[in-house]
C-alpha cells in the first residue's frame, strides 16, 4: 500500500529572515498546500506573520507563538514547522477574528469557512474522514468560548489544539498566523479530509487527591481566584498542598504539580495554577465562582506519555505524524523532577511536531496539564 511522507523542518530562531528562508529552502512548499508553524516567542509575531507568508507561497501559512517547541524532543528558540496537502489531505482554513465581539459566533464562523473551502456544509462533515485542528491566542479572555463554539459547531468530529504561549517576561507576545497576518484575541480552525487513519488522544497524568475546594470569589474573565472556602486563596492553597507534601521553595514549578479539576460526567478535566500574585491564584483556564474543584497531583508523567504513544500507534498503526500540543505546566514538572531527557527521549520515539501551550483543546473543553494529539498513520484506511 502506498505511503505517504510528510514533510517537517526544525530550524533555529535566530532572526526572522533567516527562518523564513531556511524553511522555504528544506520544505519547497507547493501551491494546495499548508504550513502549520510553530514560532519562538523570542521572534515578534508581527514580523513573522507576514515574513512566512510570502516566503512559504504559493503555500498557506498557519501557526502560533511558542514558550517551547516539540520535534522529536522539546526545545526552545526554534520553529518547527510541518506541510500538509494533497494527495494526503484536503485542507480548508477559517478564522476567528475578533473573539471579543461574539466568541461563540466567531468561533462556529471558523469551522463553517473552513468547511466550505472543502466544499461542504459543517453538517456533512464526517468523523471518518475529517478532523479538526484549532489554535487560539493563550492569553485572550475568549479562548474557553473559542473552544465551545468550534466544537459545537462540528459535534460530529475530533477537534484537537492548543493556546498560543509565550514567555510572558516580555511583552504580550502570544499571537496566532493565519495567511500573513499576526491576530490576537483570535483563533483559527483547520479543517482535514483524508483517508489516511488518525485519532484524536489525550493524555493525563494527573491523579485526584481527597482535598476538594469550593471556589467563593472569582474573576473568570481575568483567570484569577481570590477566595477558597471562604478564605484567600493563595494561603488556603498553599495550606492543603502542603498536607499533601509538596516542598519546595513556592512558585510556578511547585504550583504546576498541584494543579485543581472540575469534574464533566464524571471525568477531571485540570485547571492549572500559573502562579500566586499576591493573595491570589493566577490559572490557565477560567473556573466560576461557586465551582467545586478537587486537586490533584501528579503520577508518571514518563509512563504515562509513553502509554500515549504507544496508544496512537496501536490505533492507526506506524505513525506518520503525531501533531503535538503539550501544556507548559508538564515542562514545568518535568524540569523541576530532573526528568525532562527522559521525557524527550519518550518523544523521540515517535514523530512528534507540536509545541508547549498554554491550554489544550479536546472537543469543546480547554483543558490544562494534558498532552493532547493528533496521531496520523503512514497508510490508509482499509
Amino acid at each position: 500500500m502506498e505511503t505517504m511522507v510528510i514533510r517537517r523542518a526544525v530550524v533555529p530562531a535566530d532572526s526572522v529572515a533567516q527562518v523564513a528562508s531556511e524553511l522555504r529552502h528544506r520544505l519547497a512548499p507547493r501551491a494546495g498546500e499548508v504550513v502549520l508553524v510553530f514560532a519562538s516567542c523570542r521572534l515578534d509575531p508581527e514580523e513573522v506573520a507576514p515574513a512566512l507568508a510570502e516566503a512559504l507561497a504559493p503555500a498557506r501559512v498557519v501557526g502560533c507563538t511558542s514558550l517551547r517547541e516539540l520535534s522529536g524532543a522539546s526545545m526552545a528558540g526554534t520553529v518547527v514547522a510541518v506541510v500538509l496537502g494533497p494527495p494526503s489531505f484536503a485542507v480548508g482554513i477559517g478564522v476567528a477574528a475578533e473573539l471579543g465581539t461574539g466568541p461563540l459566533g466567531a468561533a462556529r464562523g471558523a469551522v463553517v469557512a473552513a468547511a466550505r473551502e472543502l466544499g461542504l456544509g459543517v453538517e456533512q462533515l464526517d468523523g471518518a474522514r475529517h478532523v479538526g485542528v484549532a489554535l487560539v491566542d493563550g492569553q485572550s479572555p475568549w479562548a474557553e468560548a473559542f473552544c465551545l463554539g468550534s466544537s459545537a459547531a462540528a459535534p460530529r468530529i475530533g477537534l484537537v489544539g492548543g493556546a498560543a504561549s509565550d514567555d510572558r517576561l516580555d511583552r504580550r507576545r502570544t499571537a496566532v498566523f493565519a495567511d500573513g497576518c499576526c491576530l490576537r484575541d483570535a483563533g483559527v480552525v483547520v479543517l482535514l479530509e483524508t483517508a489516511r487513519r488518525f485519532a484524536v488522544l489525550l493524555s493525563e497524568h494527573m491523579v485526584p487527591t481527597e482535598l476538594r475546594v469550593v471556589v467563593t470569589g472569582a474573576d473568570p474573565q481575568r483567570r484569577r481566584v481570590s477566595e477558597l472556602d471562604g478564605y484567600p486563596a493563595a494561603p488556603r492553597y498553599l495550606e492543603l498542598i502542603r498536607r499533601l507534601g509538596a516542598t519546595g521553595p513556592v512558585g510556578p514549578t511547585l504550583v504546576a504539580e498541584y494543579p485543581f479539576a472540575m469534574y464533566v460526567d464524571g471525568r477531571p478535566y485540570v485547571r492549572s495554577i500559573r502562579d500566586l500574585v499576591g493573595d491570589e491564584l493566577a490559572l490557565a483556564a477560567a473556573v466560576d465562582q461557586g465551582a467545586v474543584l478537587r486537586i490533584m497531583r501528579p503520577s508518571d508523567l514518563v509512563a504515562r506519555t509513553a502509554a500515549a504513544l504507544d496508544d496512537a500507534q496501536r490505533r492507526v498503526g506506524p505513525l506518520e505524524l503525531l501533531l503535538t500540543f503539550s501544556c507548559t505546566a508538564r515542562n514545568l514538572e518535568a524540569e523541576r523532577k530532573g526528568i525532562r531527557d527522559a521525557l524527550d527521549r519518550v518523544y523521540a520515539t515517535a514523530p512528534v511536531v507540536g509545541f508547549d501551550s498554554f491550554g489544550e483543546q479536546f472537543g469543546p473543553l480547554l483543558v490544562n496539564h494534558t498532552l493532547v494529539a493528533l496521531a496520523v498513520g503512514a497508510e490508509a484506511r482499509s
